[in-house]
């Protein structure tokens, strides 16, 4: 086949004919309309691109916590995702404090989130400026820079002066200062949700350890004569609403619980002690860990506590037996859970302290045996195999930060490979085998732990 040249204008046609169009008005013209219509599309197709990437970053951001993020940036007011499975989200809302208050001086309060590792070093040096992690709503915690007004202020806080938080929905919380101390800034006990209360941690402090000042909780009158932090059996009082919290449950064994979750149910007697009727739906209940995670009512939990869930309104002297039920995740390590009901009308709060049975309290009641260690034939891993046995009555979840090979300079080594794959779960008397393969520590010893027991390793290299 070959081309056919006559299909071709010659060079000198083709100049020709180029320059009887540039000399004709009526091609000008039109050059010039398609000219502006084409940078039309390109500005436009420019819009339409930013528009959809902004969008992308809204739904891959939406929801998710964000590392040391500040309020402007969607924490505050907006759901934090906590939990996520195929069936289930466990979403909280919370409100955000926005000033702190202190003897002679005030701070304004930012949001941001503290690193999974559960180390907290954000860089805050302006005066006048606090930061609150965000989670924290049994016991507050803010950090305050480590300036010297600032250090001057916790030194010389006394008993009985008052520290005051003042959150966006327009509540104010008033603690009265209890005690300081110095603590290593590795300390997570400072993150405690146990005891309602405020820390202030001074930040950016040289070397290894921090001030912390702790306040206790201050209850008014408006919330409650003889106090609103009670145990699992005593009665609460909440305005006109008596609460006493019978029994708790922890489930983790039932086919419909999604993977990796377990359920958490409170059966409880709720009493109109008031004149008149209280509408139910005013009432906020939630579950905290103590490490401020908080977990909203989840319908299938409900459905199996021993009562049905509250609704409608409570008419005066009514009693109800009613059950409120949770989702939280897997093997969550936490020695206590507090119940808080929150009347959302009038800010007023309980809080009941509640033993938790799953968890670390379960592996109270595991046994860890280690029967195998030995290194790879390559001479880069390390293989450990063992058994977990369940002496109680309870499952035993064993996620994979329950397990760990440490050395004495604090270096975690990679897990590699495990059998089965987490979670593990070990139903009351029963016992599972474990295979590990670790990445091969450098240093001659090490410490191999499992839930509460540690094993000590030697000759390793």
């Amino acid at each position: 086949m070959t081309n056919d040249p006559q299909n071709i204008p010659p060079e000198t046609s083709s100049r020709a004919a180029w320059r009887d169009s540039l000399s004709n008005p009526a091609v000008l013209v039109a050059g010039g309309i398609a000219l502006v219509a084409l940078l039309a599309v390109i500005v436009l197709s420019v819009i339409l691109i930013r528009s959809g990437r902004e969008d992308e970053v809204d739904t891959a951001v939406s929801g998710t916590p964000t590392p040391f993020g500040s309020e402007d940036g969607g924490l505050a007011g907006e759901p934090l995702v906590v939990g996520m499975s195929d069936s289930d989200t466990i979403s909280v809302t919370l409100d955000s404090p926005t000033t702190l208050s202190l003897p002679g001086q005030q701070f304004n309060v930012q949001t941001q989130v503290i690193g999974a590792d559960g180390t907290w070093t954000p860089a805050v040096d302006e005066a006048g400026t606090a930061v609150w992690v965000y989670g924290t709503i049994v016991n507050y915690v803010v950090g305050l820079p480590d300036l010297d007004e600032n250090r001057a202020l916790l030194e010389g806080l006394s008993p009985g002066d008052e520290i005051m938080l003042a959150t966006r929905g327009g509540t104010r919380y008033t603690f009265s200062f209890n005690s300081r101390s110095t603590v290593p800034v590795t300390d997570r006990n400072v993150f405690a949700q146990n005891t309602p209360g405020i820390t202030l941690v001074l930040l950016g402090s040289e070397g290894t350890e921090r001030l912390v000042v702790n306040g206790r909780y201050v209850v008014s009158e408006a919330d409650n004569q003889t106090g609103n932090v009670v145990g699992l059996g005593e009665a609460a009082q909440l305005e006109n609403i008596q609460l006493t919290v019978n029994s708790t449950t922890y489930i983790a064994d039932r086919a419909e619980i999604p993977p990796g979750f377990a359920l958490f149910v409170v059966d409880y007697q709720i009493q109109n002690v008031g004149m008149t009727a209280i509408d139910s739906g005013n009432l906020q209940l939630s579950l905290v860990d103590s490490l401020g995670n908080q977990y909203v009512l989840n319908p299938l939990a409900t459905q199996l506590g021993n009562f049905p869930p509250l609704s409608g309104f409570l008419n005066a002297n009514q009693v109800v037996q009613a059950s409120a039920g949770y989702q939280i995740p897997l093997g969550l390590v936490s020695d206590t859970l507090s119940w808080v009901v929150t009347n959302t009308r009038s800010g007023a709060q309980v809080y009941v302290s509640l033993p938790f049975t799953g968890g670390a309290s379960a592996a109270a009641g595991s046994s860890i045996t280690l029967a195998r260690v030995d290194i790879s034939t390559d001479l880069m891993s390390l293989n450990l195999g063992g058994q977990a046995t369940n002496l109680g009555t309870q499952p035993i979840v064993i996620t994979e930060s329950d397990v760990a090979l440490q050395t004495e300079d604090g270096s975690i080594y990679l897990l590699l490979s495990t059998n089965p794959p987490f979670p593990w779960t070990v139903p009351p008397g029963q016992t599972l085998q474990f295979f590990l393969t670790y990445q091969r520590p450098p240093t001659d010893t090490a410490v191999f732990r499992v839930l509460n027991q540690g094993f000590q390793l030697t000759n390793l290299r």
